[in-house]
């Protein structure tokens, strides 16, 4: 069937699915339409699944909604130059005619008429209502998500709740707040439907669930509280939702941030955190399993696939470094010896990585290298990391990592904002939930980990080249791991922890320093060291803060855990201060070594207050004469 011109591009993923019933010769035989489709209960579900496999398409999630116009802020910048990028890195390069920014406004469409297919035939077949709910509530949750998508990237554009007509050439745009009542409408609608199916009860969480619907609603209710809408008594509302998913007991904090992001290579489900992911991969049993994706290339360590190494080398094009505003965001050791000084959040090291990936052969075996960046503007964005992929994924260049649409962390900080922005502050309430992600991110959720290594003698007779072993005994714990730092001279002058305990529930944690014992060199002294542990109380923000204050530590501490995932622009736009917030950032990148990546130090030169939004694109407003473009473009 012919579909209006924004849906021109729709992929009608259940073309492929089980055949149906005959009909009289006055209806086709040879192809599926909702007039022949949606008969039974598996139909339904295959065309469901249609919505989420797009999801993650390649011009979704899989590639483009968290990459291509979110890589330029205070947290992260391209390293390519204006000329070599066609994505939208560059503000230069947000244009009308960008096939990228078609694609952020022409697939959130594809998803909604799919939904809209689907619900509009919700009540064809016989079958379980509980069911059929589940399926309609799932529906009704995407719609709402992709609508989510559109505004927050393009302000007012068509609410469309049905396939339009051939006829439907010209669909206004609706205003961000009728955008935002049906959101919250679907959403409620989806709650109701979906009461009693949890990620606890499914065992995976890349498909919609209640406490999804609740969380999605407590983010809806933050952006429509703040700019542009500025509706704010919808904190309270986002307060509201935030507390459901807490009490729900349903999640909780991995004690190990890293590990939230290596499950997700590994296609292992963490129910807890994860409150919904986009799935890829090894997605949910009766769920699509979707193509490889982009996550944890362009965003990610610099590495190249090596058929010579097949077991260790995989593929990482590192387009986007972190930024030094970033790296120095987190809180660092005064007394550490490391010329880099040792950060006491575990977060910093594994987001900023200060390396890059060559192979070679060591004793007979495949060796992946760490080559050193030293530079603050050079830092890998880590979080994404590829090597913990299955190895077949890495060879083949099809990696199927889940994105995470929704933390618990982030359900935490959304809680925070509102009860700091609310009408009546409750600064007590915010401080609290900041200081529970902080605590995961300081080690010390179940009990207290190795706080850093002095090296009390250097020794002699080391060599830079070959450090010396270095082991971590006793104090009660495990799972702490460390590297000799050793100068020209041959001296031990630092001890760097790449790991600082065992971070799972049951530990064990440290009681008491542990012992460290450095090898000894072939020839000179032996080198010493002692250890110190965390006291458990590090992650508490210190001092009485006021509002405005609590406001900013709340702005740092989302960039901190929520780096790379596609939040900062659309954080910095709803705190209402984008234009001014990156002009500061191109002014502090300017006159602290930003030249170190200069293409990215270039691409801040093109913000302009239109880029608050996105271009509507241009071959939408010549089909479509009832849309206008948005300012500025």
């Amino acid at each position: 069937m012919k579909y209006a011109h924004i849906f021109i591009a729709v992929i009608i993923a259940w073309l492929t699915a089980s055949s149906c019933k005959k009909y009289l010769d006055t209806a086709p035989t040879d192809f599926y339409s909702t007039y022949n489709y949606y008969e039974t209960e598996e139909q339904l579900h295959a065309a469901l699944n249609a919505v989420y496999s797009n999801m993650m398409s390649g011009r979704m999630f899989g590639l483009v909604q968290h990459f291509n116009f979110t890589s330029t802020t205070d947290e992260m910048l391209p390293n390519k130059t204006l000329a070599q990028d066609n994505r939208g890195f560059y503000y230069a390069n947000w244009t009308p005619g960008n096939s990228y920014v078609a694609s952020m406004w022409q697939y959130p469409y594809i998803g909604i008429n799919l939904a809209n297919n689907l619900i509009d035939n919700i009540d064809k077949p016989s079958m379980d209502e509980t069911e059929r709910g589940y399926i309609k509530g799932q529906a009704l949750f995407l719609r709402a998500y992709n609508y989510f998508l559109l505004t927050t990237n393009f302000g007012e554009v068509p609410l469309v709740l049905h396939t339009p007509a051939i006829t439907e050439t010209s669909i206004p745009a609706a205003s961000q707040t009728a955008l935002y009542q049906q959101m919250e409408a679907d959403l409620k609608e989806a709650e109701t439907l979906l009461k009693g199916r949890t990620a606890a009860v499914l065992g995976y969480n890349d498909v919609v669930t209640e406490t999804a619907v609740q969380a999605m609603l407590a983010k809806l209710y933050l952006y429509w509280a703040g700019y542009p809408l500025k509706d704010t008594g919808k904190y309270e509302e986002a307060i509201s939702y935030a507390d459901k998913v807490i009490s729900s007991g349903i999640h909780d904090l991995n004690p190990d941030y890293k590990q939230v992001f290596i499950n997700l290579f590994q296609d292992k489900y963490d129910t807890k955190e994860n409150i919904l992911e986009w799935g890829s991969d090894g997605a949910a049993a009766g769920e699509t399993n979707k193509s490889g994706n982009d996550i944890g290339n362009f965003v990610g360590i610099t590495s190249t696939y090596n058929a010579s190494y097949p077991n260790v080398s995989f593929t990482a094009a590192a387009w986007i470094w972190a930024t030094r505003k970033l790296f120095d965001s987190y809180e660092t050791i005064p007394s550490s010896q490391l010329s880099m000084k040792a950060s006491l959040d575990t977060r910093r090291d594994w987001n900023c990585a200060d390396f890059s990936y060559s192979y070679s052969t060591v004793n007979g075996a495949e060796t992946r290298v760490s080559t050193a960046v030293t530079n603050l503007w050079q830092l890998r964005c880590g979080k994404f990391r590829r090597e913990y992929a299955p190895q077949e994924q890495r060879a083949l260049g099809t990696y199927g990592a889940n994105w995470p649409v929704i933390r618990f962390a982030d359900v935490l900080l959304i809680k925070a904002e509102a009860e700091i922005l609310k009408a009546t502050p409750d600064l007590d309430a915010a401080r609290e939930a900041i200081e529970r992600v902080r605590r995961r991110a300081y080690g010390t959720m179940y009990g207290n980990i190795v706080k850093d290594i002095t090296v009390v003698n250097g020794g002699s007779g080391y060599s830079a080249a070959a450090p010396p072993a270095v082991t971590i005994s006793g104090g009660g714990g495990s799972g702490a791991a460390a590297v000799a730092v050793v100068s020209t001279a041959g001296a031990v002058t630092g001890i760097r922890l790449t790991s600082r305990g065992t971070l799972t529930a049951a530990g064990p944690y440290y009681t008491s320093a542990p012992a460290i014992t450095i090898a000894a060199s072939a020839s000179g002294t032996r080198a010493t060291a002692t250890a110190t542990i965390t006291t458990g109380t590090e992650y508490l923000l210190s001092g009485s803060l006021n509002k405005e204050q609590m406001l900013e530590v709340l702005k740092a501490e989302r960039m901190r855990e929520l780096c790379f995932e596609a939040s900062r622009r659309y954080d910095l736009v709803r705190w209402g201060n984008f234009y001014a917030d990156m002009q500061d950032f191109r002014a502090y990148a300017s006159s602290n070594g930003g030249s170190g990546n200069a293409n990215g130090l270039s691409a801040l030169v093109g913000v302009e207050p239109k880029h608050e939004l996105l271009p509507k694109p241009t071959y939408e407003l010549n089909l479509n004469k009832s849309l206008k473009q948005n300012t500025g473009y």
